[in-house]
């Protein structure tokens, strides 16, 4: 199907599938641009609340346990804990410098509960055929950390079970479905999120923590590409669709 029409001397002639579809593909282009920049507010937002959070007093997890999960995040703890030797899930398939691995999180004692610490990277064998062996420290510790809320619930396509012993190794971590089970399985009651240990700690292993995978000024350049983008397939559209260049041309000759 095509269609013919003029504007004074303005003419607009095509085939409407390609229009149909030019216009479908600015509309994509344009929702891409718009949706990194709500990316990088968001981002800015999280590297906003890291830095004013951490302006504020570390203190005890069982001071935060009542806050709701919004005000938890990012905040700074510190207590005096004990490990146990076998209280530990190793969290597997994590990357570290090319390297495949474990994050180790380790169930500590605060007081008369147990909270969920990363401490950060661990090797693998190569091969996948053993699992690490963390060696965890014996006696009373100073744990320091930052409590980390994950923006969202993980998609897969069947939601895992909790660990039915410790130690264990999982693909990933539902604290929320699976703070009952580990409570029964250690007795104690166990914090509904993980801390992630201050990388200067003693305690961490390899222990990288970004504020966000990348930054806002990253998505605002990848917006700034579709919306331009966008630009130039206007200008395509307008002209090979229109007879604006003959006009131009005529304009500007002597």
């Amino acid at each position: 199907m095509h269609f013919n029409r003029t504007f004074g001397p303005l003419t607009v002639k095509g085939d409407l599938r390609a229009l149909a579809a030019g216009i479908i593909l600015l509309g994509l282009l344009i929702n891409l641009g718009w949706w990194q920049l709500a990316r990088a507010t968001e981002k800015s937002a999280l590297v906003d609340r890291w830095e004013a959070r951490a302006a504020l007093p570390a203190v005890h997890p069982k001071t935060l346990s009542t806050e709701p999960a919004e005000r938890l995040a990012d905040r700074q703890v510190t207590w005096r804990g004990l490990f146990r030797a076998e209280d530990y899930l190793l969290l597997d398939n994590r990357i570290h410098q090319g390297r495949v691995g474990y994050h180790v999180v380790a169930l500590v004692s605060a007081e008369d509960m147990l909270v969920p610490v990363n401490l950060g990277w661990l090797a693998g064998d190569p091969s996948r055929r053993t699992e690490p062996t963390p060696v965890l420290p014996e006696g009373p510790v100073s744990v320091s950390g930052r409590i980390y809320v994950p923006a969202g619930k993980p998609l897969m396509m069947q939601k895992p079970e909790a660990p039915a012993s410790l130690p264990a190794t999982v693909q990933t971590l539902y604290w929320d479905d699976w703070q009952r089970s580990l409570s029964t399985l250690t007795g104690r009651t166990v914090y509904p999120f993980e801390v992630r240990v201050d990388q200067r700690s003693p305690l961490a292993l390899a222990a990288e923590w970004p504020i966000v995978n990348q930054s806002p000024a990253k998505h605002i350049g990848y917006a700034i590409q579709w919306f331009a983008m966008a630009a130039v397939l206007v200008f395509i559209g307008v002209w090979r669709l229109t007879n604006l260049g003959a006009i131009l041309t005529r304009r500007a000759s002597p």
